[in-house]
C-alpha cells in the first residue's frame, strides 16, 4: 500500500465561473455583462492535474451573482442592478430584500476592511458604510450598531468595533 497523503493538493474554494454561468437562469452574455456591472473579477486558479487556469468565483461573488441573476430573470435590467449597486444607500420604504442584499455585502465588507487596516475613510465613505437612517454626520464621533466612526480631521475618519 502506497502513501498517498503528501500528493493530496489543496482544492481552490469557490466555483468555477463556467459552472456557474451553466447553471445561471440568465444567458451566457446576460451572465458576463452581469459580472462587469456588479464590478466582479474571477480569480485564476489551477486545478491538480491542469495546466490551464480555470476562472473561479468566491463563495461571496457566487452568492452575490446568484441574487442578482435572480432579479434580472425576473424581469429586471442589469442597468438597474448597476444603478442599485452604484447606489448603496436604500431607501425606507424598500421592501426588496434581494436588493437590500446586494448594497449590503460590499459595506460589510468595505467596513471590515476600514477596521482591519485603520485606513483613514472620508465623510460619504462612512455614511455610506454605515447605511440608511445614519443621518448627517456631524460632531466628534458617532456610534451605530456596534461601530463607532471618529472625526480626526476635515473629512478624515476612523472605524472601530465597539467592545461590549
Amino acid at each position: 500500500m502506497t502513501d498517498t497523503s503528501a500528493a493530496i493538493e489543496a482544492l481552490p474554494s469557490g466555483q468555477r465561473l463556467s459552472e456557474w454561468i451553466e447553471a445561471a437562469p440568465i444567458g451566457k452574455t446576460a451572465s458576463y455583462e452581469l459580472l462587469k456591472a456588479l464590478g466582479i473579477t474571477p480569480t485564476k486558479a489551477r486545478f491538480p492535474g491542469s495546466a490551464a487556469a480555470v476562472s473561479m468565483l468566491t463563495p461571496q461573488q457566487v452568492a452575490i451573482m446568484d441574487a442578482a441573476a435572480e432579479q434580472v430573470a425576473a424581469g429586471r435590467s442589469i442597468a438597474e442592478l448597476t444603478a442599485i449597486t452604484a447606489r448603496p444607500r436604500t431607501t425606507a420604504n424598500s421592501t426588496d430584500e434581494a436588493q437590500v442584499g446586494v448594497a449590503l455585502l460590499p459595506r460589510l465588507e468595505a467596513a471590515e476592511r476600514a477596521i482591519r487596516s485603520g485606513f483613514p475613510l472620508t465623510t460619504a465613505e462612512v455614511d455610506w458604510i454605515l447605511g440608511p437612517n445614519s443621518g448627517a454626520i456631524v460632531g466628534a464621533s458617532l456610534t451605530r450598531g456596534r461601530l463607532t466612526a471618529t472625526h480626526h480631521a476635515a473629512n478624515v475618519w476612523s472605524l472601530a468595533r465597539v467592545e461590549s
